[in-house]
């Protein structure tokens, strides 16, 4: 019993008693153990040392101006030697933001990309807006999530890009506000995105208005234009089963009227005197969009 006792003490390496040896199972123990440890120890030094700065890289940090929080976001390799980013915008509930021709009382938003490394061109590419009622007014823009897709070109391809970014926007509740927000990222083609980032940036890509011509054959169509007095009557074809349709107006740096809805699938336009000879009209149908550049010449309107 003596020994069948002793047999309890198996946590240490030696029973006296009965003369043999039993497993040293705590020093073994610590020494797997340690051993373990160390191996994590190096896995995880290995991690911090060639994973995080890339995922660092991934996102930049959030930037707040009241209701408003803005970072940038990496994007997928194109392949092509260009790189993507997205301008991710996120507003409290009931606050909105403008598009590029916002309308009469909105403000437009404007991006510079002054003091950018390695940077040819950046382009911003709006996704559709909506259409807003103000109560005696209307405006154009974004609630909630917004992700701007920013194509850029690098003077040297291959190499990482320095983005600095400044953002001079409006947001709108009950009156609206200018907002301001200055943001940064590094670029790197090997660098991995950030997987629920870049997938809200490729669902927006879609959301681009994509080039079309007038009198297209696909289901969404702007069809004809037609001078009248001092406006452009714009004529539309939708998708038979789109339930959300409209059609916008944009021009480089300047103002235009919101197309005011006439009838389903048609528009008016009023053209107001310093109207620039070349808008481009946006036609939106169910998430998707195309656009039609259009030249005011005269008499005449023509794509």
């Amino acid at each position: 019993m003596g020994c069948l006792k002793d047999r309890a003490r198996m946590f240490h390496p030696y029973s006296r008693k009965c003369g043999w040896r039993v497993p040293g199972f705590l020093p073994y123990f610590q020494s797997v153990t340690t051993r373990i440890l160390k191996t994590a120890a190096a896995g995880l030094l290995f991690l911090a040392t060639f994973q995080m700065p890339a995922f660092a890289q991934a996102v930049s940090p959030w930037v707040e101006d009241g209701p408003a929080k803005l970072r940038l976001v990496a994007g997928q390799p194109t392949g092509d030697g260009s790189l993507l980013a997205g301008l991710e915008i996120s507003l409290q509930p009931g606050w909105k933001t403008y598009w590029i021709n916002p309308g009469p009382t909105g403000i437009p938003p404007r991006l510079d990309f002054t003091g950018s490394e390695n940077l040819k061109a950046a382009q911003p590419l709006w996704p559709l807006p909506v259409r807003f009622d103000d109560g005696g007014a209307q405006s154009v823009g974004y609630k909630g999530l917004t992700v701007v897709p920013l194509h850029i070109e690098p003077e040297t391809a291959g190499k990482p890009v320095t983005l600095k970014a400044v953002l001079d926007f409006g947001i709108c509740e009950n009156i609206c506000v200018p907002a301001h927000a200055e943001l940064s990222i590094e670029l790197r083609p090997d660098v991995k995105p950030d997987a629920l980032a870049a997938a809200r940036l490729s669902g927006f890509e879609k959301r681009v208005p994509v080039a079309a011509r007038l009198g297209g054959d696909a289901p969404l169509a702007i069809t004809a234009l037609a001078r009248s007095g001092e406006g452009i009557g714009v004529t539309v074809r939708f998708p038979a089963e789109a339930k959300v349709t409209d059609l916008f107006a944009s021009a480089l740096d300047r103002a235009v009227e919101i197309p005011e809805k006439v009838a389903d699938g048609s528009y008016r336009i009023g053209l107001k005197k310093g109207t620039p000879a070349l808008i481009e009209l946006v036609a939106v149908a169910d998430g998707r969009a195309i656009k039609v550049p259009v030249a005011l010449d005269g008499s005449a309107a023509k794509p």
